[in-house]
């Protein structure tokens, strides 16, 4: 069990996000659609720093930091594709996207290879 239960910080700050976002989007008059990306991007943000707070203090049974930090910067590139998707075209951010997956999944190679 985990000694310091984030998960609800982790709710806590999700709904903060999206009343940021909620903002931003009618200060700038984005749609509904940019108010979920950058909800997705600012929420992937956060599961960054919580990589690295778990870094810091490793729990015995969970995800390692290494796993935290990747899914936060999956959630995080998702974010930008989604805001990005009417600006760029379908090309640029599909590669993009394969590019971030592609180094993650090297990263992870190496980590296993290194074992």
């Amino acid at each position: 069990m985990p000694k310091k239960p984030v998960g609800v910080l982790s709710l806590g700050i999700l709904i903060a996000v999206l009343a940021v976002c909620v903002v931003i989007s009618v200060v700038t008059e984005l749609g509904v659609s940019e108010i979920f990306s950058l909800t997705l991007v600012f929420f992937g943000l956060w599961i960054m720093v919580l990589a690295g707070i778990r870094a810091v203090n490793p729990e015995e049974f969970g995800a390692g930091a290494f796993n935290t930090f990747s899914g936060g910067i999956l959630i995080t590139t998702l974010g930008v594709v989604w805001l990005l998707y009417d600006r760029l075209p379908i090309e640029y951010l599909l590669s993009g996207l394969l590019l971030i997956v592609g180094i993650l999944v090297a990263v992870v190679g190496i980590r296993a290879w290194r074992k």
